[in-house]
């Protein structure tokens, strides 16, 4: 009896150990993501980290509230042998942090954001000039090709937004009785910020009937005042865009309907799982396309929940 457990001892370590060589043995990846400012964002983390966890990847992920935090974090990844890094920048001040992981031949993923001249080893992000088209598209139809128009936007979320913005502008040419009134700028994507810009936008136009936002989050603050002015619907706006997909934004869809057309352009944020899946990929041998370019959807009521249906979005996910 006793050798017999003396047996099962010797090879339940020896199986240990070689469990533990192989988990040695597999390559670290690095994933790097902002903190998470917006719901769109918090999802690209959990994303990332559930889809790592179910890969069994040997993985460690940071997670940074700025610019300079994100590139210490990098240059410990670097130091820590992470062959391989999944990034997410805060935006294209990122470059020279992208251009050390090149340099140290670790293969870079890089998500969503671009990296300024930095040319990533591969590079998934969704169509945010195809988000602006289809928004000016959008809007075009609602207002059945005139009217006036503000566009807002939040620059310092990098070059994706001038992309959003450079899609309308350029699709809204082909209306020439839409007029743009102006351009505004917002500093971030909170509610409260776009419910403090839309005042001021308001106030400094008398008429307006639609307005091409960037950014779904943004838009929910910017309803709030429109609808405390009492320029919502006939005789005040009429149409408002988005972007992001956000759960909470298409829920007041529905309760908006009969007042105001209320869209978002969208890829979803849960597409960070394919950069995951990608770099497992990688590690397997398998080959991919060095760019891979997602095309984005229009939604409003008439088409949100078969969006998320498609998606395997629930009601219980982050965004």
């Amino acid at each position: 009896m006793k050798k017999l457990l003396t047996l099962v001892l010797a090879l339940a370590l020896v199986l240990g150990l070689s469990a533990g060589a192989l988990a040695e043995e597999k390559p670290l990846v690095g994933i790097s993501v902002p903190f998470n400012p917006t719901g769109w964002v918090a999802a690209v983390e959990w994303s990332a980290r559930t889809t790592a966890d179910a890969l069994g990847l040997n993985y460690m992920m940071s997670v940074a509230e700025n610019e300079n935090e994100q590139a210490n974090q990098i240059d410990l990844m670097i130091s820590q042998g992470c062959k391989y890094i999944v990034l997410f920048p805060h935006n294209d001040t990122l470059e020279a942090s992208a251009q050390k992981i090149m340099d140290a031949g670790i293969v870079l993923v890089d998500f969503d954001r671009t990296l300024g001249a930095t040319v990533p080893d591969y590079y998934l992000a969704g169509d945010n000039y195809e988000i602006g088209c289809q928004g000016a598209e959008y809007i075009a139809d609602k207002l059945g090709g005139k009217g006036k128009v503000v566009v807002t936007t939040i620059p310092s979320y990098g070059a994706i937004f001038q992309e959003r913005v450079d899609g309308f502008m350029d699709t809204i040419k082909n209306y020439p009785e839409i007029e743009i009134l102006g351009q505004y700028a917002a500093d971030n994507a909170a509610a409260e910020t776009g419910l403090a810009l839309m005042a001021d936008v308001l106030t400094a136009n008398p008429e307006i009937d639609g307005v091409y936002s960037c950014d779904d989050e943004l838009s929910i603050g910017m309803l709030k005042a429109i609808e405390e002015a009492g320029r919502l619907g006939e005789g005040g706006i009429k149409v408002m865009t988005g972007c992001g997909g956000a759960q909470s934004y298409m829920k007041i869809m529905d309760e908006y309907k009969d007042k105001i057309w209320l869209s978002s352009q969208t890829y979803a944020p849960y597409m960070m799982a394919e950069c995951v899946k990608l770099a497992a990929g990688i590690i397997e041998g398998k080959t991919y396309e060095q760019r891979v370019i997602i095309p984005p959807s229009t939604l409003d009521y008439t088409n949100y929940q078969q969006w998320l249906d498609e998606n395997n979005i629930t009601a219980d996910a982050p965004f």
